[in-house]
């Protein structure tokens, strides 16, 4: 099996709706470790057309684990694969098609595809916000007692018609869920972010797709977490 190793993305030209990756492919096998598995001084030079494309992104190592860790994870529950070993993945349920280069070359790239079903869902997002925040408070006054038990502080500090965040504390340990209507930025209705020490180490935001069902969920494991 070809694995992320192989290729080197040097770099990529977009138009008309097609993305152009101009690469280097290695070849030849010299060994079986991490980053000595193949010679590379001998290559070839391809260019990859990908067409239909919506909108692509480029990570490196570090983006890829500060912005992009809870998107890696729905991949990997997607593919049912505990790690990307492959240089193509695709999701089915993102349209997507992931480029993974994460070892000797540290290239991650994600190319959206567009969508060309003639019939789409809508979904009225003021009710599905709604939904979500009667789910998150059935949720804070279940775990009530609990906080209580575990001195965490709660404090409702915004609470609008299109917007309700709360503070969570712990001795030094403080967290922010934010609740509001959609717009541009990159999460939709959900952001957690927790930070101990002025270190921000757990952070979480839904997507469009995400079904009120999944997003209550993860409302479940994040606050259990603090």
């Amino acid at each position: 099996m070809v694995d992320y190793r192989s290729i080197l993305v040097e770099r990529m030209e977009y138009k008309d709706s097609i993305l152009y990756l101009y690469c280097r492919t290695f070849y030849k096998v010299v060994g079986d470790g991490e980053y000595n598995k193949y010679d590379y001084r001998l290559y070839h030079k391809k260019v990859l057309k990908f067409k239909n494309v919506k909108r692509f992104e480029y990570y490196s190592s570090d983006e890829i684990y500060y912005h992009f860790l809870n998107e890696l994870e729905d991949l990997r529950a997607e593919l049912v694969i505990p790690y990307f070993r492959k240089i193509f993945n695709r999701s089915k349920k993102r349209n997507k098609l992931f480029i993974c280069g994460m070892g000797y070359f540290d290239n991650f790239i994600a190319i959206e595809f567009k969508d060309d079903k003639k019939e789409k869902i809508v979904i009225n997002e003021k009710e599905k916000y709604l939904e979500i925040k009667k789910e998150l408070l059935k949720i804070l006054q279940s775990k009530k007692e609990k906080f209580e038990e575990k001195n965490i502080k709660l404090e409702v500090i915004e609470e609008k018609e299109d917007s309700y965040i709360i503070n969570l504390e712990k001795g030094e340990k403080v967290a922010t869920l934010s609740l509001r209507m959609p717009d541009s930025t990159r999460y939709y209705y959900i952001h957690y972010e927790e930070i101990t020490n002025n270190f921000a180490h757990y952070d979480w935001y839904d997507e469009e797709y995400h079904t009120i069902f999944e997003i209550a969920e993860q409302l479940n494991i994040i606050l259990d977490r603090f």
